[in-house]
C-alpha cells in the first residue's frame, strides 16, 4: 500500500511538472523553417527562426541527416531580434560533397548548444528544377523570383522568337519571347524587328528549364552605332560595359592596387583559393566601379558576400556591411531616372571562404520601396517639381558637395532635395539645427520649425519645438542656387532649466539694529543695448556661419 501511494504521488508530481512546462515553456521551443524546401546549387535559402532568446547568436550549419547537430558545418550566423525571431540567408553550396546528398540537414544552434532546431532541405540537380522562388528579405519583395539579364544582342531568330545576348549582368544569355512579351523602346511598345544586333537590351521574366529567360518584358536601352558607309561592313557595337576592378593585398585599400583589370560581372566563388596570382587567399579587398545605363523605375540592389561589402549609387552609400561574416545577402532599394548612373562596390575577405556577387533587379516604375533611415528624394530643379531624379536611403543627412552635383547626371546648380524619416524622441523641448547653403525648411509632424527658404552663404539656423514622448516625422527640404552646396541637419534635447529653491528668510529679533550710515544715492545701471540678431522663434533662429 505504501508503494502504491508513492507511485500515485510520483505520477501526480510528474503530471504537475509537465503541465507547468507546457504552460511556461512548451510553446517557447526554438524552431526554424526553410524556404524553398528544395533547391539547386547556388539558390538563395531563407531560414526563419522563432521562439529564440532575444540577442541570441544563432549559427546556421549544414550536414548529412545522420550527423549530430554539433558536428554540422557552419555556413552563416545571425543575431535574433527582440521578439526572438530571425531571418538568415545563404547560398546553397554544391560540388561533389553537397551535390551527392539527396537530403541536407539545416541546423540552427547557439554556440553552447543549449538551443537547437533542425529542418530538412532537399537538394535537387540543376536540370530538374523548373522554377525556384527567390526568398524575400522583407514583405516588400515580390512573391516570386524575377530573372534578369542585361547584355548586347548577338543573334536574333525571328521565327523562333529567341534573342541571344552577350550578357553583362543577369542569369541567362538567351531571351525567349512569348505571346505576352512587351518590347519597349523610349517608353513605346515596339516589335521584334525593331531590335537589332548590337543593341543593348534588358530583359526580365522567369527562368525556363534550360536556363533561358522567358521574358515578360524586354527594354531596348541603347541602339548600336550602324556603319553607314557604302561598303557593307559588320555593324559595330558600343564598347562593352564592364566593371573596373582594383585588387588589393590588404583589407584597407592601402597603397596601390596589386592588380587592375576589367571584370564583366561581379560573380566570384573563390572559396579557399587565391583570387588571382599576386594576391593572398585571405585578407584582400576589391573595389569595382562602373557607369551603367538604367531604365526609369524602382530597383533592388543585392550583394551576396563573405565577408564585408559596401555599395554606393551615385556617391550615396546604400549598402554598408563592412564586417566579417560567414556569408549573407544584403539588399537596398532605390528609384532611379533613365540614363547612366555610377555604381561603386567595395569588398573584403578576412579569413576562410571568399565569394562576392552583386546584381540588381528592375521592379518597375510603381514598385514599393523600403527605406530604413532617411528617404531621400533628389530633383534636377530647384523647386522640388516633378518626378525625383533619384530616390534612395541616406544613412545620415550631412552633405558637402562643394561645386559638384549630388548625383551623376544632375546639375551642379539649381537642384533640390527632400529627406523624410520617423524617429522616436523623448518628451521635452528639442532644438533642431540646419547648416546650409542655400535654402532650407524643416518640419516636425507637419509643423514648420525652421523656415529659411532663401539664398545665402553657409550658415547655421535653429528652431525649438516641444514634443511628447514617441514617434515623430521629420521632413527637411533644401535647394541649391549657385556656387557651393552643403546641407546638414541634426537635433538635441534642450536641458530643463532648474527651478530655484526658495531660501528661508531669517526672522526679526527684538534687538534694535543700529541706523545705517547715510550714503549718497547710487545711479541704477541701464540694461544693455539689444543685439540685432533675431531671437529664437518657431520659424528658426539664424546664426551666421
Amino acid at each position: 500500500m505504501r508503494r502504491l501511494r508513492w507511485t500515485r504521488t510520483l505520477v501526480i508530481l510528474t503530471s504537475l511538472f509537465l503541465l507547468c512546462a507546457c504552460k511556461t515553456g512548451g510553446d517557447r521551443n526554438p524552431s526554424i523553417s526553410v524556404t524553398p524546401p528544395q533547391a539547386e546549387e547556388g539558390a538563395v535559402i531563407r531560414v526563419t527562426g522563432k521562439s529564440w532568446q532575444p540577442g541570441d547568436r544563432v549559427i546556421i550549419a549544414l550536414s548529412r541527416p545522420s550527423i549530430a547537430p554539433k558536428d554540422a558545418e557552419p555556413i552563416t550566423d545571425v543575431l535574433t531580434e527582440a521578439s526572438g525571431s530571425f531571418v538568415a540567408l545563404f547560398a546553397l553550396p554544391g560540388g561533389d560533397r553537397w551535390g551527392a546528398m539527396e537530403e541536407i540537414q539545416v541546423v540552427a544552434r547557439v554556440p553552447d548548444l543549449s538551443r537547437v532546431a533542425v529542418a530538412s532541405l532537399r537538394y535537387v540537380p540543376r536540370a530538374s528544377v523548373t522554377t525556384v522562388p527567390t526568398p524575400a528579405r522583407t514583405s516588400a519583395w515580390p512573391a516570386e523570383s524575377v530573372a534578369y539579364v542585361l547584355g548586347y544582342v548577338e543573334e536574333i531568330s525571328a521565327s523562333a522568337r529567341v534573342i541571344t545576348v552577350r550578357a553583362i549582368e543577369g542569369q541567362s544569355d538567351v531571351i525567349v519571347l512569348v505571346e505576352n512579351t512587351r518590347i519597349i523602346w523610349e517608353g513605346q511598345v515596339v516589335l521584334l524587328q525593331d531590335i537589332h544586333e548590337g543593341d543593348l537590351v534588358e530583359g526580365s521574366g522567369r527562368l525556363g528549364v534550360d536556363e533561358s529567360l522567358i521574358a515578360d518584358e524586354v527594354r531596348i536601352l541603347a541602339r548600336s552605332e550602324a556603319n553607314l558607309t557604302a561598303t557593307p561592313e559588320p555593324t559595330p557595337t558600343r564598347p562593352a560595359l564592364v566593371w573596373q576592378g582594383e585588387y588589393y593585398g590588404n583589407t584597407t585599400f592601402s597603397g596601390s592596387p596589386s592588380v587592375v583589370r576589367e571584370d564583366p560581372v561581379i560573380d566570384f566563388q573563390w572559396q579557399e583559393a587565391l583570387p588571382m596570382e599576386g594576391l593572398p587567399a585571405d585578407n584582400f579587398a576589391v573595389r569595382w566601379t562602373g557607369h551603367w545605363p538604367f531604365e526609369e523605375g524602382a530597383y533592388r540592389f543585392n550583394a551576396l558576400i563573405d565577408d564585408g561589402a559596401r555599395l554606393w549609387l551615385d556617391g550615396h552609400l546604400i549598402i554598408d556591411h563592412w564586417h566579417e561574416s560567414s556569408g549573407a545577402l544584403y539588399s537596398a532599394d532605390a528609384y532611379v531616372s533613365q540614363g547612366s548612373h555610377d555604381v561603386r562596390v567595395e569588398y573584403f575577405d578576412a579569413l576562410g571562404s571568399a565569394y562576392a556577387k552583386l546584381w540588381w533587379e528592375y521592379r518597375g516604375p510603381d514598385a514599393a520601396t523600403a527605406f530604413t533611415d532617411w528617404k531621400s528624394e533628389y530633383y534636377a530643379n530647384g523647386t522640388l517639381d516633378g518626378t525625383p531624379y533619384l530616390v534612395l536611403n541616406d544613412r545620415t543627412l550631412d552633405f558637402n558637395w562643394g561645386l559638384g552635383a549630388p548625383a551623376s547626371g544632375m546639375p551642379e546648380d539649381e537642384f533640390s532635395a527632400r529627406w523624410t524619416r520617423t524617429v522616436n524622441l523623448p518628451a521635452g523641448t528639442h532644438r533642431f539645427y540646419a547648416h546650409v547653403d542655400d535654402g532650407v525648411r524643416l518640419w516636425v509632424d507637419d509643423a514648420i520649425v525652421i523656415d529659411k527658404w532663401q539664398d545665402g552663404a553657409a550658415r547655421t539656423v535653429t528652431g525649438d519645438v516641444a514634443l511628447s514622448d514617441g514617434d515623430h516625422t521629420i521632413r527637411v527640404e533644401y535647394y541649391e542656387r549657385t556656387g557651393h552646396a552643403l546641407v546638414k541637419a541634426w537635433w538635441e534635447l534642450v536641458p530643463e532649466t532648474p527651478t530655484p529653491t526658495p531660501t528661508e528668510m531669517p526672522q526679526p529679533t527684538d534687538t534694535p539694529s543700529p541706523a545705517p550710515p547715510t550714503q549718497e544715492p547710487t545711479a541704477t545701471p541701464l540694461p544693455p543695448e539689444p543685439t540685432l540678431e533675431p531671437t529664437s522663434t518657431p520659424n528658426g533662429t539664424e546664426t551666421p556661419g
